[in-house]
């Protein structure tokens, strides 16, 4: 016998090898309801200390609750075989003992949880110390807390609040609230979108903005500790961390989802937003009444700004896992929603267009297009909201440094995307490898060659277009507006809005009765002078005296019927009427200079857009372009009839001045192009893009000149 042999009969067993070998019990604190599931009747499950949901059979249950500790497996089997008729062995009990292990369900205590963490290998061990909290900036956490005795007593305290008449007493105000913002829709609207841009800022609203937020987030995770309580579960954790270094708070209500019905799930779930929109039912009424411009006014339209509009659209928009989310699941029945269509609708996709050897999971008919459906929402808004958020980060970067600001935007969206990106190549070389072995036996010498020839050409061609784009209001070529030349009364009117009239048509009827009796007396008396004038001359008598008279009450004649004929309004050009309720002027009296009827020729239309002076280089006078008004697909060939001699600032409102804080915008030369508008398709008024034309050049030409151009711009 050697040595290792003797001590290990000498000496006792070890206290890891006793405690890891004694049978498991369950938390004495563990939290359990039964549901009904959309697989049945199942038994729901919560761990203090377990950030996981457990759900197990009815049977499987009752076998778990004879676990204490304290029974061995022989005894527990023949225990659970005496209840249930049917005969299990020691084995069998010490298998289903050893897979819930797996799921982290057993209680452990400090002693057994040390010794566990004590029998992982080194190698895993150095992978747990190297992976800390602060190893990635996309999710920072801090420890958590355990808020259940601070939420018994505050609910104690605010306990009225889930009364029914509190409840109702809260939705009125809820209703008041509706209305102010309804009336101030144009304001608060505005503002909301403004507010959350962040193009304008300075550091402290930065600061201002994340203090305010990061209250406003922990009574939003109150209310839904609070709910907890309120249905009778515990709430043992309560954490805060930073996603991409923007606050957030988190609460554990897994227990309050294992005690709850449906109805009390949701309300957990509305409990977070509805604590926020109490807060905003109570600041509003006061910015409403308080004067403009106060202290007491702006900070409660701060708050507002924070806990209306904006924290309904992002809380309980249902394309995120946040509350709405789970309002949604729970409505429809279907846990993890989210990741059961993503994977549904990727695995299709490989299988069915990749071609790739991969398992689709299977679902129901019914359900197939509701998944797809909501797998690419889903994934397009939350695509869009990193994007946003990346933007976000380049506008309070932009604010303080214009020329440096886009590498932390780029920064930023490069920790967002950086593990989508690996997913793509990594699916990307999963594609290779399983298609490499066919590419080889397509892709022949004769076909290299013809393949490389090709794509040397397709780079040192001269095809690619060098362009600018802009945004334009599409205006007439050709505008007439017709106004009053003399004073009267709308006595007809001819025409109507969107009527294409020739040019010399009647559009409207003047009335003036002493403008015509004047006329018609200085006619009178132009008859009678011109008789006095033919007397004198015949008699030789005072002949001079009389042609003057004559030809005086002439030429007042030809005046007067001369306003007479501009009682008529008529058309001096072909085109549309662009003037809105003509009929409305019938019998209204108007002076001379009022605006009658506007009329345009829309056979051409023209856009102007602003090019930038340091693109300047590309185009011609003449250059070719091309437009697309918003909501059309059609696109319609124009071309450049004029280029301001001058450059000058750019009109307000056609692009996003905030990418220029911190310098002077740049300088911008407004192109005339002149678009055939044959078939009357477009309108004035039409907003759209345009696209100039320059000259072709090879694909390594424009990289190297967008290259130069950049380093002109950043670093010159």
């Amino acid at each position: 016998m050697n040595i290792t042999q003797a001590l290990r009969v000498a000496l006792p067993e070890l206290p890891t090898r006793l405690i890891s070998e004694r049978p498991p019990r369950v938390h004495p604190d563990v939290v359990y309801k039964e549901h009904l599931e959309e697989t049945g009747l199942m038994v729901r499950a919560f761990v203090p200390g377990v950030s996981a949901m457990f759900f197990f059979p009815p049977e499987s249950w009752r076998l778990i609750q004879l676990f204490d500790g304290q029974r061995s497996f022989s005894e527990i089997a023949e225990l659970y075989s005496a209840q249930t008729g049917q005969a299990y062995s020691e084995e069998t009990v010490r298998d289903f003992a050893a897979s819930v292990a797996e799921m982290n369900f057993w209680y452990q205590t400090p002693q057994e949880k040390n010794i566990k963490l004590m029998q992982k290998t080194a190698d895993e061990r150095r992978r747990m110390q190297k992976k800390t909290n602060w190893g990635d900036l996309s999710m920072i956490t801090f420890p958590a807390v355990n808020p259940d005795r601070f939420l018994t007593w505050l609910y104690g305290q605010i306990s009225f609040v889930y009364k029914p008449w509190f409840v109702a007493l809260t939705l009125l105000a809820f209703a008041i609230t509706a209305g102010i913002f309804i009336t101030h829709w144009s304001e608060v609207g505005r503002d909301t979108l403004e507010f959350y841009n962040f193009a304008d800022k300075s550091w402290f609203d930065v600061a201002a903005f994340w203090i305010i937020a990061s209250v406003l987030l922990c009574i939003h995770e109150i209310g839904h500790g609070l709910t907890v309580k309120h249905y009778g579960a515990p709430v043992p954790a309560m954490g805060f961390l930073l996603i991409y270094l923007t606050p957030g708070f988190y609460t554990d209500t897994t227990a309050g989802e294992v005690k709850a019905d449906r109805f009390e799930r949701l309300m957990i779930a509305v409990a977070g937003v509805w604590a926020e929109l109490m807060i905003c039912a109570i600041v509003t009424p006061i910015w409403w009444a308080s004067p403009p411009n106060t202290p007491v006014h702006d900070f409660a339209y701060t708050i507002i700004l924070f806990t209306g509009i904006a924290v309904v659209l992002i809380n309980w928009n249902p394309l995120m896992k946040l509350d709405g989310y789970y309002i949604m699941c729970d409505l429809l029945g279907i846990s993890e929603l989210k990741e059961a269509s993503t994977l549904y609708l990727s695995s299709w996709v490989k299988r069915n267009i990749w071609r790739l050897p991969v398992e689709v999971p299977y679902l129901p008919p019914r359900r197939r297009p509701g998944y797809v459906v909501y797998a690419i929402l889903s994934g397009m808004y939350s695509y869009s909201v990193l994007y946003i958020f990346a933007s976000f980060i380049g506008n309070i970067a932009r604010n303080f440094s214009a020329d440096w600001g886009f590498l932390f935007e780029y920064g930023t969206a490069y920790m967002i995307f950086s593990g989508r990106i690996r997913t793509f190549w990594n699916f990307m070389k999963f594609v290779y490898l399983d298609k490499k072995d066919r590419i080889a036996r397509w892709l022949k010498p004769s076909r290299k060659f013809i393949l490389s020839a090709a794509a040397i050409i397709f780079t040192v061609l001269p095809i690619w277009h060098e362009t600018a784009v802009g945004r334009f209001v599409l205006e007439p070529s050709r505008v007439s507006e017709l106004r009053a030349a003399v004073p009267g009364f709308v006595s007809q009117v001819y025409a109507h809005e969107g009527q294409f009239v020739q040019a010399g048509a009647p559009l409207v009827e003047l009335r003036n009765l002493p403008l015509v009796s004047k006329a018609a007396h200085a006619r009178s008396d132009f008859d009678l002078a011109d008789e006095k004038a033919r007397s004198a001359l015949l008699q030789y008598s005072d002949f001079g005296a009389a042609s003057a008279d004559r030809d005086r009450l002439m030429r007042q004649t030809q005046e007067l019927s001369a306003q007479i004929a501009n009682l008529s309004v008529t058309s001096p050009i072909s085109g549309v009427v662009l003037t809105p309720r003509m009929g409305d002027e019938l019998g209204a009296y108007v002076a001379p200079g009022t605006e009658l009827v506007e009329v345009a020729d829309l056979s051409r239309l023209r856009a102007r857009i602003y090019v930038s002076e340091f693109e300047m280089y590309k185009f011609h006078p003449d250059s070719p372009a091309r437009i697309q008004v918003d909501g059309s697909f059609r696109k319609h060939n124009a071309r450049t009839a004029g280029i301001a001699p001058a450059a000058s600032g750019i009109v307000p409102g056609l692009i996003d001045l905030t990418q220029y804080k911190g310098q002077q915008p740049p300088k911008f030369y407004v192109f005339n192009l002149d678009v055939e508008n044959g078939d009357g398709a477009m309108r004035p008024g039409m907003t759209g893009t345009a696209r100039v034309y320059g000259a072709r050049r090879t694909l390594i030409g424009l990289a190297a000149r967008t290259g130069w151009e950049f380093i002109g711009r950043k670093v010159w």
